[in-house]
């Protein structure tokens, strides 16, 4: 009996440890590709930004014009995120992170093995 309670207690600790390394897993794929498209989305923001600041500024002859117009508007976003959505915002995001976590978690307790007792 308490070798099979020895074992019962090694194959609780091993499935503890694969539960951990797959949550992190899925967690850390997630995170390494939501900062890749976060990274993408950033480039051709700055892209289009510099786009925008050079016209604005071609339409007032100044290119220095341009870019404070430009700027002006995101410190404008800027502030109205702050106020308005960042809590609702970092809410999302944990939300998120903890549902691929249990997600992870329930894909492993989905299948089950029952142990069958020893006869001896």
């Amino acid at each position: 009996m308490l070798d099979l309670f020895k074992k019962y207690l090694n194959n609780r600790l091993q499935l503890a440890k694969i539960e951990m390394v797959n949550i992190l897993a899925n967690v850390t794929a997630n995170l390494v590709s939501y900062f890749l498209i976060v990274v993408m989305l950033l480039i051709i923001w700055l892209m289009l930004s510099f786009a925008l600041s050079f016209w604005i500024g071609s339409y007032f002859d100044s290119n220095a014009a341009g870019f404070a117009i430009v700027g002006g508007g995101y410190v404008l976003i800027f502030i109205i995120y702050i106020v308005f959505s960042k809590d609702a915002i970092d809410n999302k995001i944990k939300d998120k992170v903890v549902s691929i976590a249990f997600h992870s978690d329930k894909e492993l307790t989905d299948e089950y093995v029952e142990f069958e007792e020893d006869e001896n």
